[in-house]
């Protein structure tokens, strides 16, 4: 079999899990509907190689749904993220559900451990106090920079999510003292007291990224870092993804692009002094 036919066969599938997905009455979290879930990020795995990932994505009828695709893993994500973090905060034993059965506890301890690590190396001085852009229902992320021994403010223009996420945070660790602000971050201009602002990958699609990364630095602080969630190869297909050349005038200091687990990619920047 030809790669063009390889190529033709995927993007099919990719069609057909989509359609069997968008199909549903409603969306839901239960065992079928997360298995067929898993079989479609499974389709969109980093394991594809670039060659290959931009054959399929060139593909008249990927191109047609693209849109659609983003927009439909956007909702089920915060969908599943409400899910867990309503699952949390009305569990006796909130550490041990999250620890034992949330299926991505380990998958973010790694995520958010290698940026961690990265930025750490990358600073000059110490890193001290981080904004999470995004923190949404399930801020797991924010956690992890928390027990990081970092000081951690979380942003969300979503009000419900961003108490549910509250919520969460004084259920896993009482004793937290993250802020929660609820706002637009391209509204946001107290931003200069951040060594580190952290931008989670579903926040905005592709024009308003770049409406946010703009407005970032304009107010950041010269040397401050900027994290950003993004995606490559199939990944694309899930939610909107930043180049290198979407950064400026950002400099870019890193990229992590991950083959295993699936990870999101990361671009770190740095605001220049």
């Amino acid at each position: 079999m030809t790669i063009a036919n390889h190529v033709g066969i995927h993007a099919s599938q990719i069609v057909d899990v989509y359609e069997q997905i968008h199909s549903m009455e409603a969306l839901t979290i239960n065992p079928d509907t997360m298995a067929i879930f898993d079989r479609f990020l499974g389709l969109l795995s980093n394991e594809h190689g670039s060659e290959f990932a931009e054959q399929v994505l060139a593909q008249d009828k990927i191109r047609a749904i693209k849109p659609q695709i983003q927009h439909l893993f956007s909702l089920a994500s915060s969908m599943y993220e409400r899910h867990w973090a309503q699952r949390l905060v009305s569990s006796d034993t909130p550490r041990q559900v999250l620890q034992t059965e949330y299926p991505y506890f380990k998958h973010y301890q790694r995520a958010t451990g290698l940026e961690i690590n990265a930025i750490k190396s990358l600073a000059a001085d110490p890193v001290k106090q981080v904004l999470m852009v995004g923190s949404g229902a399930l801020p797991l992320t924010s956690l992890a920079l928390h027990h990081a021994g970092l000081q951690v403010d979380n942003l969300d223009i979503q009000r419900d999510d961003l108490l549910l996420g509250k919520q969460v945070c004084k259920a896993l660790s009482a004793d937290n003292q993250m802020g929660f602000i609820h706002n637009d971050i391209c509204e946001q201009a107290d931003l200069a007291r951040y060594d580190v602002i952290w931008l989670a990958a579903l926040v905005g699609d592709e024009q308003l990224k770049d409406k946010i990364i703009a407005h970032l630095y304009e107010y950041m602080r010269p040397g401050a870092q900027l994290v950003v969630r993004t995606a490559f190869n199939l990944r694309t297909l899930l939610y909107p993804s930043v180049d290198e050349s979407g950064l400026a005038p950002f400099q870019l200091k890193l990229k992590i692009q991950t083959y295993a687990d699936n990870f999101h990619s990361i671009l770190i920047a740095q605001k220049p002094v």
